[in-house]
Formats: C-alpha cells, structure tokens, sequence
C-alpha cells in the first residue's frame, strides 16, 4: 500500500509518469493542507453538523463561530478532497464523512482528534534526526491528550476487533485474557462479549487505564475486566492466562525490551495458551523499493517513542526464541495497514 497522487485521465498519467512532473509541490504542500483540512473538518464539527442534513456554508459557519468566507473555502477543500458533497448551494457528508462523525459505533473522529496533538510532536522530526532527540508522548502527554490517544486507539480497535477474535481459533472458550498495553480496553470489552466466562486483566500506563476504565464502566463489564496501571517492565502479568495480547506495543520498545516481554507473555499462560500479537508489521521485501507505509511508519515511532516497526519474520523470531511454537501470520480485511501473529505455548 502506497500514499500518493492519483492522475485522472490518460493525459495527467502521462504527465505524471514524466520526469518533468513536480511531484514533490504535491507530495509537500498538497498532502499537509489535504491532511489539515480533514483535521479542521473534525475540528469545527462539519461532519457531525451535516449528520441531520445537509447545510450552508453561512448556517455551518453561524453554528462554528467562524468566518464565513473561510467556512467556503474549507466546506470547497473538503467537497474536492471526497469529504463533503455539494447539495444545491449547500453541502452534506460523503462516503468519507461519514468515517468522522462521532456518535458512531465505527468512527475516526477520535483519531483526527489524536493526529491534530501528533502535528506538533512530528515537528519535531528534524530535531530526532539530527540528534536523536525524541518527543516520547508517553512521558509528555498531559490528561486532554492521553483521552484523544485512547480514544484514537479505540476507533482503529473497532474496525478490526470482531476480525481478531474469530482468528484466534481457541480450542475451548477461554477464562482468563492477558491484554498488555490494552489501556483504551476495547479488544478485552470484545472479547468479553463474545466468551460471557471470560475475564481480564488489562495492563498499561496509568493514564491510559483512567480512560479504560470509562470505557468498561460505560459497557457494564467492571466486575470482568480489571486493570494493573504501571510500566508493563515493571508490573506483574499474572499466571495462567489462556490468552494475551500483546496489540500495537512492540513497536514502541526496543528489541532486548520485546524480547524479554515475549519471554515473561510465556510464563504467564496457562499451557498450550494462545500469544496474539497486533503490530504494523514493515513488509521485509527483497526489491530495492521499500515499503513505503512502513517505513514512514518507522519514522513516526522513532519521532514519538524513539523505536521503529518491526518486520514480521523478524518478530517470529524472537517469539520462537521466547519458547513459542506454532508461529503464524494472519492478515487483516478490516485494518490492511497491520496484521496479526499468533503462537502457543
């Protein structure tokens, strides 16, 4: 998978495909005001004002507080971008817009949300890369920023979630899930619904635990799913799990960090339990072309946790090491930027 132009006609392909064409105007200037448009849209609640019908600019932008003349301009960027549609003099959601409206059950409003608190910290690109100097949001999000992350995390968690739990394949309906770094709580509150015998223990940082522990009230399951705040270095997994996750973690630790991790997923299930990991695997690919989607990827995780994506055959490895056996790779229909690895005990 690739970002990137998409020409529109025979003579832009052929343009396009010159190297006379100045793809870099594009790929700088036209992706950030694309991406920042998006971001405004969620910002200004055009998506959720458009959900009862379709508005004018002048209505959206009395109901916003804006300026009218630059509710036009944004409601025009937005309608060209696939966002909006234009209705007579007004506008209404798009396929697209409908991703962002925020009462949803599948919504990408909360991510929007998370990436407008990721523009600043991958401003800071260039400092890393001279210096190596990372902006960890771990140790630098304050309380309103941790909620956006959570809640980012959840939204990209309902897209594939029923997906995952019908990949896992468990031999009998498991007791006990172990769901490392899980703090947004919504993969344990799926499974839960789908084993009703099932409890679990979610571990993660203490500010992603307050927002989890919102979510799992709001579903009624608290008696079910507890939570073990702190550093997944330092706080006990417990024992005799039938499951554990290990979701969207590895790749902001560093390779003797998940090692050891995958080491001490192993003590804590119960024999023949099931490892399942969710990572944005980089595809390792023997062409000179790299995987564009994963490398800059890489790149957003060095900036924001000092790590990188992992190749899956690389991943395998170290869960092999940890003493796991049967290792194998699932892909996702619903989230096709990641992709499962399983394991047993």
């Amino acid at each position: 998978m690739r970002i990137g132009l998409i020409p529109e006609g025979l003579r832009e392909r052929a343009l396009f495909q010159s190297r006379r064409f100045p793809q870099p105007v594009f790929d700088v200037m036209g992706m950030m005001l694309f991406s920042r448009a998006v971001m405004a849209g969620v910002h200004f609640g055009v998506f959720d004002r458009l959900a009862d019908g379709p508005r004018t600019a002048r209505e959206l932008a009395a109901e916003a507080g804006c300026d009218a003349h630059g509710m036009t301009l944004l409601l025009d960027a937005l309608v060209a971008c696939d966002y909006l549609e234009p209705a007579g003099d007004r506008y209404r959601n798009s396929r697209l817009g409908e991703w962002l409206l925020s009462d949803r059950p599948q919504t990408l409003a909360n991510f929007v949300r998370f990436n407008y608190d990721m523009w600043e910290v991958t401003s800071h690109l260039e400092t890393y890369v001279q210096r190596g100097e990372a902006r960890d949001i771990h140790e630098t999000l304050d309380d309103p920023h941790w909620r956006n992350y959570m809640l980012g995390l959840r939204d990209l968690a309902a897209l594939s979630a029923h997906e995952v739990v019908s990949k896992i394949h468990l031999r009998t309906p498991p007791r006990s899930l172990l769901d490392v770094g899980g703090g947004h709580s919504y993969y344990a509150v799926a499974m839960c619904g789908c084993f009703p015998a099932l409890h679990a223990t979610i571990v993660d940082l203490e500010p992603a635990t307050r927002v989890g522990r919102e979510v799992v009230a709001q579903a009624g399951l608290s008696d079910r799913i507890q939570f073990r705040p702190g550093r997944l270095q330092e706080t006990p997994f417990g024992e005799n799990h039938d499951v554990a996750f290990l979701f969207n973690v590895m790749h902001h630790l560093d390779e003797e960090t998940n090692r050891v991790t995958l080491e001490r997923l192993r003590a804590a299930l119960a024999p023949r339990g099931k490892l399942v990991v969710w990572e944005s695997f980089r595809e390792e690919r023997a062409r000179p072309r790299k995987d564009q989607v994963g490398s800059l990827l890489a790149l957003y995780f060095g900036i924001t946790s000092r790590q990188q994506t992992y190749g899956f055959n690389q991943v395998a490895g170290w869960v092999r090491a940890a003493g796991f056996r049967q290792v194998r790779r699932e892909k996702l229909r619903t989230a096709p930027f990641a992709g499962l690895l399983l394991a047993e005990k």
